[in-house]
């Protein structure tokens, strides 16, 4: 029955309400990401570095801009760099393991696009790097 609202909409507004940093994390991510892909890209189609080894590097140069914009925009933290940049390398760290596991199953067991293979691993690293950097990071 139908009454009057819309439930993805009343999901996704629960869920901002409960967790009111997914938008600014979700910007950091953006920026962090493009950052992540433009590096890959010049290495990968420019260079022709091979796929895993170019997105992991990529992977570290948006790392370092997900930490500082995290850092002081969208959690605004209070905790010493000392702390929050250790956490933050062991998270980095798994998510960087799983970006490349993803890339390379979906790359070169499943054979698909490079492109394809990339925004798989981004959408699942998501979801770990919020949970992860929330909880224990910042």
């Amino acid at each position: 029955m139908y009454n009057g609202t819309n439930s993805a909409f009343c999901t996704q507004s629960r869920m901002i309400k409960n967790h009111p940093k997914v938008p600014k994390f979700f910007f950091v991510g953006l920026v962090s990401t493009a950052s992540h892909y433009v590096v890959l890209y010049i290495l990968f189609m420019w260079f022709k570095v091979e796929l895993v080894l170019a997105t992991s590097f990529g992977a570290l140069v948006g790392a370092a801009v997900n930490y500082l914009l995290n850092y002081f925009y969208t959690f605004d933290s209070q905790r010493k760099h000392f702390r929050a940049a250790r956490v933050f390398i062991l998270v980095v760290g798994i998510g960087m393991s799983i970006n490349a596991l993803i890339v390379w199953l979906v790359f070169h067991q499943l054979s698909q696009t490079a492109l394809l293979s990339q925004i798989s691993a981004t959408l699942i690293t998501f979801i770990w790097n919020y949970l992860a950097h929330k909880r224990w990071t910042f």
